[in-house]
């Protein structure tokens, strides 16, 4: 159903340019239809798969093909799997039988790559687009995964052809995949068409069917003008970075909008707009930037338009002349007005290392935080600036490892590693700033003095850290405990029993004759953690209790079998 779709629009197409100016006579011409033959093919839509729907879809239209159309046909995708290389001219530019091209496409078996930017290079060169008019039609239902950018194909495509024109198809596509392809379209003058469903193909392919019945043999119009941003007037065109064009008609509508009349994602796209005023918005980073044109097809022109601009590069480093951040970092970006004491807005954030901001001229606010280490700098912009700003965080790091004493092996469960403020509030509690469950956490802090709370079960540490600009602190902290294991056997046959619940306390009684609980557990065989000391253990079991005293010894990592019952 969606190459229904692709053919009749290629049949527009075709007719449409088919007659030179002041000539009337029908020229049939030439294109090459690029299909996309790759692994994707075989997902469904609505129950049928994609590869299914294309055989029948051609074997229905061709039976009223008009044979002298020449047609060639290009596949990709469709011989080797994961072979950027796949890409065959499947059948020859001519005037083929309709049953050549319907057995032609019934061989193809999709189960690769997507390599369409080449495809549809090849295409080109098969129809000599540098010579004589050329087009092609491309049918994909993804984008590219072959390394090619087609916006950079379809702007050499259109500086080397002498009317070179790529129409595409995005069939099923998601959001994120249309740009690409809408690129390859809008840069060569051709048409951007997306099915997403039976109903959006049978809606789409009525309205072209009435394009080509009212289409009249107009000559092609040739590209008029060329689009340029630039940081500052008098400086070269940007060239290198991501820029959006929309165009507009110069005055708002009725309705207090302005008609859309296209949108570019190159960074200098060619319009083919006739002779009138446009008016052209441009994106970049984080710059707006719009102005009125005026498009003469007899004297094509470059349109420049001053962005006001500069470029601002941000840079990270744990203290000057240090080593410098790479992962790990967020940046936030504020706008400030002229006066230090102007409320600041929040523009935008990121966790690249070394970002860059394409930013109109003005005053801003960065700030670089890594981990709990925060700095800020205030940046003013000049139109035409392209800086590097380094910001320094005056802070180190530190890896913390838990050991049961000193000397021995790290403990690799049930750890918590808190940092607080160094001084406790009026109720004599601190407030936990950050907290960590990873065995080996690393610490990113300013430099100073820093109190850490580590927890393992009920064993606790409490510690400082001293924090050294760009320096690497790698401490292990004994928490001075043990690990016991605890199993219950029955009293009588010495049997683990289950369904039992545990409970360690203080082994002396508190100053209102009651125990203090240290930990409890109901799983029958439990593993505490405990600080090396003396402890009381109370073993309940079916409405039963049984006491056992147990000793713990920094470093201990052993099991206790305690017999139900038995005083100890």
């Amino acid at each position: 159903m969606w190459l229904r779709l692709f053919l009749a629009t290629f049949v527009f197409f075709l007719f449409h340019d088919s007659t030179l100016a002041g000539d009337q006579s029908r020229d049939p011409g030439r294109a090459i239809l690029v299909l996309d033959a790759s692994g994707s093919m075989w997902g469904k839509v609505k129950g049928r798969t994609k590869v299914e729907i294309a055989r029948e879809s051609i074997a229905r239209l061709m039976k009223s093909w008009d044979p002298d159309i020449e047609l060639g046909l290009i596949a990709y995708g469709h011989r080797r799997k994961g072979d950027c290389g796949d890409i065959e001219l499947v059948l020859p530019v001519a005037r083929h039988r309709p049953e050549d091209v319907v057995n032609a496409v019934k061989r193809l078996n999709a189960r690769g790559k997507t390599p369409l930017s080449a495809a549809v290079k090849k295409a080109a060169e098969t129809l000599g687009y540098s010579k004589e008019r050329a087009t092609v039609i491309l049918i994909s239902d993804g984008i590219e995964t072959c390394g090619m950018d087609p916006c950079a194909v379809a702007e050499e495509l259109e500086r080397v052809g002498v009317a070179f024109t790529a129409h595409v198809i995005g069939f099923d596509l998601k959001k994120e995949e249309l740009a690409d392809l809408q690129c390859l379209a809008e840069g060569t003058g051709g048409m951007f068409i997306e099915a997403v469903d039976a109903a959006s193909l049978t809606e789409a392919l009525s309205t072209v069917e009435e394009s080509v019945a009212e289409a009249s043999p107009a000559p092609r119009v040739p590209p008029a003008s060329r689009l340029a941003a630039v940081l500052k007037n008098g400086m070269e065109p940007l060239d290198n970075q991501e820029i959006n064009w929309y165009v507009t008609a110069p005055d708002r509508g009725t309705d207090g909008t302005y008609k859309a009349i296209g949108k570019y994602r190159h960074v200098n796209p060619r319009l083919r707009l006739g002779t009138g005023k446009y008016r052209v918005q441009v994106k970049t980073g984080l710059v707006v930037a719009e102005t009125v044109i005026h498009i003469n097809t007899e004297n094509p022109a470059e349109h420049v338009v001053n962005l006001n601009a500069g470029r601002l590069t941000l840079v990270g480093y744990y203290k000057e002349g240090g080593e410098r951040l790479n992962k790990r970092t967020r940046w936030n970006l504020y706008a400030v007005g002229a006066d230090a004491d102007a409320k600041r807005r929040f523009l935008d954030y990121t966790n690249a290392a070394d970002p860059t901001y394409t930013l109109s001229a003005g005053s801003y606010q960065v700030e670089l935080q890594s981990g709990l280490a925060r700095a800020s700098v205030r940046v003013d912009m000049r139109a035409g600036d392209v800086v590097e700003k380094k910001v320094f965080l005056n802070a180190g790091q530190v890896s913390l490892r838990a050991v049961l004493k000193e000397g021995g092996p790290p403990i690799q469960k049930r750890i918590h590693w808190y940092l607080t403020v160094n001084t406790p509030d009026k109720k004599g509690e601190y407030k936990t700033l950050s907290h960590n469950s990873n065995p080996s956490p690393t610490f990113t802090l300013g430099a100073g003095r820093h109190r850490f709370v580590v927890t393992a079960g009920s064993a606790r540490k409490v510690f400082e850290v001293d924090i050294e600009p760009d320096r690497l602190i790698e401490k292990n902290v004994s928490l001075d405990a043990g690990q016991v294991k605890m199993i219950a056997l029955d009293k009588a046959n010495g049997q683990p029993l289950k369904k039992v619940r545990w409970t360690v306390t203080r082994p002396e009684k508190n100053d209102r004759g009651a125990y203090d609980q240290v930990t409890y557990s109901s799983y029958h065989t439990p593993g505490f953690t405990l600080s090396a000391g003396r402890y009381r253990v109370v073993i309940g079991h079916e409405g039963t209790q049984s006491v056992a005293m147990i000793n713990v010894n920094a470093g201990d990592i052993k099991e206790l079998r305690i017999r139900v019952g038995a005083q100890q």
